[in-house]
């Protein structure tokens, strides 16, 4: 399991791999991420921060293929932020993907658990939530 907390975790145990994994991602694709969210939600900026590196982290490690095609074009990566309720309990959703010719693709959807700081992948035909490990 997947736990963002940047200290003490299993992010922190595989630092190096995870820095080198990001690093690399940074320097092959070579642009900023975009993001956007709707102006009735007042984030704060530490956790846009957050996001932004959770996203960054997500693109790095994904084995997602239409993401990746995304990536090897350097096609303008971007995603959305969003807050959503599934299964009684609060979720920020990210919606990665492209804006491209005026279309918008969504490669995948996350769904963050900040309180308990898990990643989930969105698995749409099953319609489950997937720990992204």
């Amino acid at each position: 399991m997947l736990i963002f907390g940047f200290g003490s975790s299993v992010l922190a145990q595989n630092k190096n791999s995870v820095k080198s994994k990001v690093s690399k991602f940074r320097k092959n694709y070579g642009k900023e991420i975009y993001y956007n969210y709707s102006g009735d939600f007042n984030y704060m900026q530490s956790y846009l921060d957050e996001l932004y590196l959770i996203a960054e982290y997500y693109i790095a490690n994904s084995k997602n293929e239409l993401l990746k095609s995304i990536i090897a074009n350097k096609y303008r990566l971007e995603y959305s932020v969003e807050q959503q309720q599934r299964n009684g309990k609060k979720y920020t959703v990210l919606g990665i993907g492209t804006v491209n010719e005026g279309r918008i693709t969504k490669a995948q959807w996350l769904y963050y658990d900040a309180e308990n700081r898990i990643l989930y992948e969105y698995d749409l035909p099953n319609d489950e939530l997937i720990v992204f490990e």
